[in-house]
């Protein structure tokens, strides 16, 4: 049983509700593609703005440092080598007014500079409570020296007015975190030693705790070294009692979702961001902000949760979902309520468009009210009256028009065989006008004593030149032949062993009156050797379409162009022709329909496209092989032919077929 057709009015309640379901689809799309990766591009930007602030207020702390151990640096290079001023003096400097992030420091001259004769004389102060506490340990003779420590060493490179800071690490003394800045000093651009003053780290980790706080994230620390400077401590464990930092490894065991973000920090740059599925902090879904703090070569990391991006793209989106569904709603029932009085008015008119196709042919609609339906059944009136009058009229010319049909395919055929016929005789007979000229040039030799070589070029002359007629001649009649019977794609040629050179230099000979005329140029590479059983008729036809097809249809619009005919021996069976020109080439669209017959790029410029329809059909029926083009506009077109050495046995026509 057939399903029955929906009516208008269920597929307009049906559209209404799709309308509907389309519109808060599209919200969510718009929320969750759009407004969802706008709103939370500016949170990023916000981060990135907040991250700036945050190397600033780190810069500010470590320049600090910078700045007072640069101090200390100065005024021990310009101070008397006296160790008891030295004592007195620079305690309260490195004290700072008993700054708690200030953990001790040190001046640190080079062996023997201090005292002639004393190779480590170095002053080192360590914070106990609120004063600094000397400490002379570093100048035991029997260690391995302070001016062999890294530190130390990599003062000897550093700006005199930049610190050179060091990895972090764990105090011995006081288990806990710091870093160490180290400023030479020099004396006329000679080093003499460094001053160093030991910061601790826990002012930063501080800093960087309530950051990620103030981003309701929390963030992670990584020096040059790549050990943990800040971390999260809900998530890790703090070991009061371990000589040395985290390292990455560890933190990557502790906090897996990191790994990616902190196996990115090893080789960052400048900044990054990384998407974790599921934080193991966070318990939801986050993104991790790493960037480059060049100062002190560490990696800052903050981790946000995505929820808070995205909260206000989702409240935005249910707001809109709520308001323009309802809407929508209210703009559904008044639509359908319209559509409901119209379309009964529709109905109405329907009932009498069928009562006018069961009635009689002059019945027409009643029209009513001049409204939308009214101009609706007077157009209804109006157009059947033209379909009767344009029936009448069909009727009339139907005769006619399948007479026409008729006469333009006949048309077609004979123009068709009237362009093919048109290249042998046209050589015939310039050939044939070429004798007469020489025939003439020779009378007028007769008026005087001729040459033997006179007499053998006049005979060459007439000798190629009745060659050429009866050649073409030939090709003439196996032309029509040819298109007697184009329906079976058969021609008379016979068969024969040839070389293909030869073949060639025969087609050449054929064609040279239309390439002399030509200002393009033929050039031909077939080699010898190359022997074929096959039918030279349908190849010489082949060739001569293909090379004509170039000169009229390939230099449109310019003055000179190049054709190239190359064979090659594809395998040991068969042998590769290609026809290649520099014209100007086709396009794809025309390549799809070039052996189409009747089909022409130059439609009444030329012949009717018959040309490589029938080259097809030579290369693809009787010499057994293919042709593939291969064209590009502006670029040229190359005709590739493969044929067998040894042709296909085909079945010859009988002699009433072939008269």
């Amino acid at each position: 049983m057939p399903t029955p057709t929906p009516t208008i009015r269920h597929q307009i309640a049906f559209g209404l509700a799709l309308v509907l379901v389309m519109a808060l689809l599209t919200i969510y799309a718009v929320v969750e593609w759009r407004v969802k990766p706008d709103l939370i591009d500016q949170r990023h930007q916000k981060i990135a703005i907040s991250q700036h602030s945050l190397i600033d207020l780190l810069d500010a702390k470590l320049g600090q440092i910078e700045l007072l151990t640069s101090t200390i640096a100065l005024k021990s290079t310009n101070l008397p080598k006296d160790e008891a001023l030295f004592r007195s003096l620079f305690p309260p400097i490195f004290n700072n007014h008993g700054d708690p992030t200030i953990a001790g420091g040190g001046i640190w001259p080079e062996p023997n500079t201090f005292t002639p004769g004393v190779e480590r004389r170095s002053f080192f102060w360590g914070r106990t409570g609120p004063d600094m506490e000397y400490y002379d340990d570093y100048n035991n003779p029997d260690g391995k020296g302070y001016h062999n420590e890294r530190w130390y060493l990599a003062g000897k490179q550093a700006p005199i007015d930049r610190c050179r800071w060091s990895n972090a690490y764990i105090d011995p003394f006081t288990k806990e975190p710091m870093i160490t800045c180290t400023v030479p000093m020099k004396e006329n651009d000679r080093f003499i030693g460094v001053a160093t003053v030991d910061m601790r780290l826990s002012g930063i980790a501080d800093i960087l705790s309530r950051y990620g706080k103030e981003n309701d994230g929390y963030v992670f620390a990584l020096d040059a070294d790549n050990k943990a400077i800040s971390f999260p401590e809900t998530a890790v464990t703090f070991n009061p009692y371990r000589n040395t930092l985290r390292t990455v490894t560890e933190l990557e065991q502790a906090l897996p979702w990191l790994q990616e973000a902190l196996q990115a920090s090893q080789s960052l740059q400048d900044s990054q961001l990384i998407t974790i599925k599921n934080d193991g902090v966070l318990n939801e879904a986050a993104y991790v902000h790493i960037i480059k703090y060049p100062q002190a070569d560490w990696v800052i990391g903050l981790v946000v949760p995505k929820s808070k991006m995205t909260a206000a793209a989702d409240s935005m989106g249910l707001f809109l979902m709520f308001a323009i569904g309802g809407l929508l709603l209210v703009v559904g029932i008044i639509a359908a309520i319209t559509a409901r009085n119209l379309l009964g008015k529709i109905q109405q008119t329907t009932q009498q468009i069928w009562e006018l196709i069961e009635g009689e042919t002059t019945q027409e609609l009643a029209i009513g009210k001049m409204n939308e339906v009214g101009e609706l059944r007077q157009a209804v009136n109006a157009y059947g009256e033209k379909l009767k009058s344009l029936l009448r009229r069909l009727e009339a010319i139907q005769e006619e028009l399948v007479q026409n049909e008729k006469l333009a395919s006949l048309g077609s055929l004979v123009s068709g065989v009237a362009h093919e016929l048109n290249t042998p005789i046209g050589n015939a007979r310039m050939s044939s006008t070429s004798i007469l000229d020489t025939k003439h040039e020779f009378v007028h030799k007769l008026e005087q004593p001729i040459t033997r070589d006179d007499l053998d070029q006049f005979l060459t002359h007439v000798e190629d030149g009745t060659r050429i007629i009866e050649r073409n001649m030939l090709r003439a009649s196996e032309l029509i032949r040819a298109f007697k019977q184009l329906a079976v794609d058969q021609t008379s040629d016979h068969r024969r062993d040839f070389e293909l050179h030869l073949l060639m230099n025969e087609v050449l000979l054929s064609m040279r009156p239309t390439l002399q005329r030509a200002p393009h140029q033929l050039e031909v590479a077939i080699p010898e050797g190359i022997l074929l059983n096959s039918y030279p008729g349908a190849l010489t036809q082949t060739l001569i379409n293909l090379i004509n097809n170039a000169l009229i249809h390939a230099f449109i619009g310019r003055d000179a162009g190049h054709i190239h005919v190359i064979a090659t021996m594809a395998t040991t069976e068969s042998v590769s022709i290609r026809i290649h020109d520099d014209g100007a080439g086709m396009t794809p669209d025309v390549q799809k329909r070039i052996f189409d017959p009747f089909y022409t790029t130059r439609l009444g410029q030329g012949g009717p496209g018959l040309g490589l329809h029938i080259t097809f059909n030579l290369v693809t029926g009787i010499l057994g092989g293919r042709i593939e083009v291969q064209s590009e506009p502006e670029h040229g077109s190359c005709f590739t032919i493969t044929l067998p050495l040894i042709a296909p046995e085909r079945a010859l026509p009988n002699s009433e077929g072939a008269s």
